[in-house]
């Protein structure tokens, strides 16, 4: 009876920890999946706010330890805003970097105006009032003043840079309600460091570091495979057997995540 005993409870044992991993190894490529995520969208680093101090060399260019930022390239220059007509929070807003504009019939040499319901224009910041600054939640952005009468107004524009991204406009407005301070946001390549400058902004010197690597990873291990062991075939390609589960990885990682990052149950858990 004891003999049994031991018996069932080795099985048990073995069960359970045979049990146990499957859900380790999906642990695991959950991990890694998440990390393969993280370097990816860490290397596009679009649509996300700049954290950079900017020092401001002209009404639409600074520079930063990372590179200069110029938005020149986006600026009209004949006397008409870049972006037109904007919608954000019931009004409409127009701005040009770099160049004054003219817009209605309140709006007179400036770079951002507001149309409040389709009537009124108000100048709502002034070429010589640009300054960069970086706050703690949007990050990087350009902020102007204009005053008209006793009432002096803000705006703000916030900068994401995005590679793939000639120039867009989008407009949040007075936020909030009557504080006379209106935000936008930009994203575009021109609001990378180092795009417009010459310079290299250190995103891209990290992709061309990282690229580099792998060419050198692929070229070197074919070679260790082929004159230090042999291999012929599909064999040559270095770690053959990691890619070749890649795509079983990448569906343990999504439902790793779609599972709550936990793994599943088993005899583990008992």
């Amino acid at each position: 009876m004891q003999s049994w005993a031991c018996d069932t409870r080795d099985a048990l044992r073995r069960k359970m920890a045979n049990s146990a991993k499957p859900a380790s190894r999906t642990t695991l490529r959950g991990c890694v999946f998440l990390c393969v995520v993280w370097l990816t969208v860490g290397a596009a680093k679009g649509q996300t706010p700049q954290k950079l101090d900017c020092k401001k060399a002209g009404p639409c260019t600074c520079n930063s330890a990372n590179g200069v930022i110029d938005l020149t390239p986006l600026a009209n220059s004949d006397n008409t805003p870049r972006f037109k007509d904007v919608p954000g929070g019931g009004d409409s807003f127009s701005w040009n970097p770099c160049n004054p504009f003219d817009e209605g019939s309140g709006c007179a040499k400036v770079s951002a105006c507001q149309n409040h319901a389709g009537t009124d224009d108000y100048p709502i910041g002034l070429q010589e009032s640009a300054e960069f600054i970086n706050d703690p939640t949007r990050g990087l952005e350009i902020h102007y003043t204009a005053t008209t009468g006793f009432t002096q107004r803000e705006s703000f524009v916030q900068l994401i840079c995005d590679m793939g991204t000639e120039g867009s406009l989008t407009a949040k407005g007075e936020d909030p309600a009557g504080s006379a301070q209106y935000y936008m946001t930009l994203t575009s390549k021109y609001a990378c460091p180092g795009v417009s400058g010459g310079g290299i902004s250190a995103g891209s010197v990290l992709l061309i570091v990282f690229f580099s690597l792998v060419v050198v990873y692929i070229l070197a291990g074919m070679a260790v495979m082929k004159f230090g062991k042999g291999a012929a075939g599909r064999e040559l390609i270095p770690n053959y057997s990691f890619w070749k589960g890649l795509p079983f990885l990448i569906r343990d990682g999504i439902m790793f995540v779609v599972g709550g990052c936990k793994p599943k149950k088993g005899y583990d858990s008992i």
